[in-house]
């Protein structure tokens, strides 16, 4: 598997490591981000935190899948180019990259040192659908059959 020069490039600069494959990762990876949907979608429309968290979560599966394919893992420093390094590959648009960044930077860089500070309505129906929309997406870029659910 060739893998894009944008991977090669932040391997260079350390923020990515090269790494073998693990066999069943990348579709474990996959049916986490399934099982996390499900979960969101289950949670009642009311408990925006705990939806978006569990959209969050299932979104950073894609991350994790997308990574595993290529062959590589963010060094600690290098989870936020990761995020965009992937959602670039997804082609996600302006909006839906601007949510995904924001809820990385809740979910690490406030969880840890403060309350998880509110989320509406509208911001864990975007995330929601956010990763609704790009399972299929990471499904079709590593060539894995889709699990129906």
């Amino acid at each position: 598997m060739q893998r894009p020069t944008e991977y090669q490039n932040l391997i260079k600069t350390g923020a990515l490591e090269e790494v073998a494959q693990t066999p069943g990762a990348l579709a474990l990876y996959l049916t986490n981000a399934q099982d996390y949907l499900t979960g969101a979608n289950q949670i009642d429309a009311n408990l925006s935190m705990q939806r978006f968290t569990s959209a969050y979560e299932g979104y950073f599966q894609l991350v994790q899948a997308v990574q595993e394919f290529y062959c590589v893992r963010a060094k600690a420093a290098g989870r936020n180019l990761v995020i965009q390094r992937v959602g670039s590959d997804l082609k996600m648009t302006p909006p839906e990259m601007a949510l995904i960044i924001k809820a990385h930077t809740r979910r690490n860089e406030t969880t840890y040192h403060s309350p998880f500070p509110p989320v509406s309505k509208a911001e864990a129906d975007a995330l929601v659908g956010i990763l609704k929309k790009y399972i299929p997406e990471v499904y079709k870029l590593s060539g894995t059959p889709m699990i129906a659910q």
